[in-house]
């Protein structure tokens, strides 16, 4: 009976283990790394952009950190779709992620239009902050409940933001009856409030409109006016978002991401984290690159000429309100309040997060140099 006892405890034993065992492997296979193939579009030019550079990099990180077999493709200058359709692509899950324009996916939901008010943030520290103000986590949350998308977070277009021409825009007479190229609807009213007429364009459009004269001179970040320099070699800024301020937001279809296991969620979420963050120097980087080697303190020569204070005041006073007036008129009446307490956030944040105190500030830019100034083959 003794004997009986112990061959049934230890059978017990060993399938009480066997169980245990395969319900422990099939976890760990369950929850292990899965293959996946994802398509990016970006409706920016190709490396050495910053932001191009920085999506190279996650391309590269995906493709070797996940298993073999996973894909990365990146479809550049609006390749695939310009950023509304990408947003609409990725709410119905037929495209996987996005680098998008908060202005220019305002065509599809003008909400994403509220932070694009020039003088907010006026700080890379603010600008850093924006997913922790209370108008990022509602942009976030509207992304999710209403087009069943994930957003990662924003990420820099450029410090610089400024006015590309073929001749130089500075002042208000320079800019009047000028054919301007803006990047969203909410643009418009800061170029109308200087007399010039705006023209929404996709970048991968502005090389010909420019040839052709359709377009005057181009709002863009650095990174975007080294893609036109040769069109157009003068390049004004007047500090950061003091002429006009967007951000990128990156996301991913949800219906995507639900497909994968949370490990794998986990993983890509956190290579995009890393890759933003990356993003954010080399684009700060770029900046100073681009700042120190075609600085001009004379306007009437080409390069990039810092507006001072003075000269700088004019175009300020003329937007005055007119683009929260314009959002306030586009956007439904329950967004009024938004829009208004982003300004009060953001200025809150400009001050907290005052110049210098970002790790920006203190960055080695030498070791970006390279990169950043290679062609991609």
């Amino acid at each position: 009976m003794k004997s009986l006892l112990t061959k049934i405890a230890t059978v017990t034993f060993v399938s009480i283990f066997g169980l245990t065992w395969g319900i422990e492997q099939n976890l760990a296979k369950a929850e292990s790394l899965q293959k996946v193939m994802i398509r990016i579009s970006a409706d920016i030019p190709p490396p050495p952009m910053p932001t191009s550079v920085a999506m190279e990099w996650f391309k590269k990180k995906v493709e070797s950190e996940f298993p073999s077999g996973s894909k990365v493709r990146i479809y550049y200058a609006g390749a695939l779709y310009k950023d509304p359709d990408a947003m609409t692509a990725m709410s119905q899950g037929n495209l996987e992620m996005g680098w998008l324009v908060a202005g220019k996916t305002a065509a599809t939901d003008i909400w994403l239009s509220i932070p694009g008010q020039p003088g907010v943030l006026t700080t890379a520290g603010a600008v850093h902050d924006l997913i922790n103000q209370p108008t990022g986590k509602m942009l976030q949350k509207r992304l999710k409940d209403k087009h069943n998308i994930e957003m990662f977070g924003f990420s820099d277009i450029s410090f610089a933001l400024g006015m590309a021409g073929k001749k130089r825009l500075l002042t208000l007479d320079t800019m009047k009856d000028r054919k301007i190229r803006t990047f969203a609807a909410g643009v418009n009213p800061t170029v109308s409030s200087w007399g010039a007429s705006p023209v929404v364009m996709s970048f991968g459009d502005v090389p010909s409109a420019l040839e052709s004269g359709v377009i005057d001179g181009v709002i863009t970040s650095i990174g975007g006016w080294r893609a036109i320099t040769e069109q157009t070699p003068y390049y004004t800024i007047a500090g950061i978002s003091t002429v006009a301020f967007d951000t990128y937001w990156v996301g991913a279809s949800s219906k995507w991401m639900s497909k994968y296991n949370k490990t794998t969620q986990d993983k890509i979420r956190s290579l995009v984290k890393d890759t933003i963050a990356y993003q954010n120097k080399l684009n700060w980087c770029n900046d100073q690159f681009a700042i120190n080697k075609y600085k001009t303190t004379d306007p009437s020569k080409p390069g990039i000429y810092q507006a001072t204070a003075a000269e700088a005041a004019p175009l300020q006073k003329a937007i005055g309100t007119n683009v929260a007036d314009f959002l306030k008129e586009k956007l439904p009446d329950e967004a009024d309040a938004w829009v208004d307490r982003y300004l009060k956030d953001g200025k809150a944040a400009s001050v907290k997060f005052g110049p210098g105190t970002d790790p920006v500030y203190k960055l080695d830019c030498s070791k970006y140099k390279d990169l950043l100034s290679k062609k991609k083959k």
